[in-house]
């Protein structure tokens, strides 16, 4: 990866529909170099997919997660992170082994996802964190 990926990458993590015709135009090079350089970058992996994020008006939250030792992390995490209300589950490393950042349309449902996530036989501790701010 070079600059100008490290440039494309910005534009797009701003907007993933952003027209690679204006991609192009604000970084001074072709379309076709646009457009052929995205797809280099999804055939390596670095763009693993397009998405969406909402404006939500619900309650966000991160919550830390802690396995039991010798517990697969990636087994934890794939099961959460196909529940309603999850929007990203990171595995880390520090005090917690999961993070998950979830968007609740209210309180008692965040209550209920923290709950579930302590209900699995692998967790040994939750800890949450309310989202005040986001920028």
């Amino acid at each position: 990866m070079d600059a100008l990926d490290e440039k494309i990458l910005a534009i797009l993590r701003d907007n993933a529909r952003e027209p690679f015709v204006l991609i192009a135009k604000q970084l001074g090079t072709s379309e076709g170099t646009i457009r052929a350089r995205v797809k280099k970058l999804q055939q390596q992996g670095v763009i693993k997919r397009f998405t969406v994020t909402t404006a939500g008006k619900g309650v966000k939250a991160l919550i830390e997660v802690k396995v039991e030792t010798g517990v697969h992390t990636s087994d934890v995490s794939e099961t959460v992170r196909k529940w309603s209300g999850v929007e990203h589950v990171w595995e880390v490393s520090g005090e917690h082994d999961i993070v998950v950042l979830v968007n609740c349309p209210s309180t008692d449902l965040l209550n209920d996802l923290v709950e579930r996530i302590r209900g699995l036989k692998e967790v040994q501790a939750t800890g949450s964190r309310l989202v005040l701010k986001e920028y």
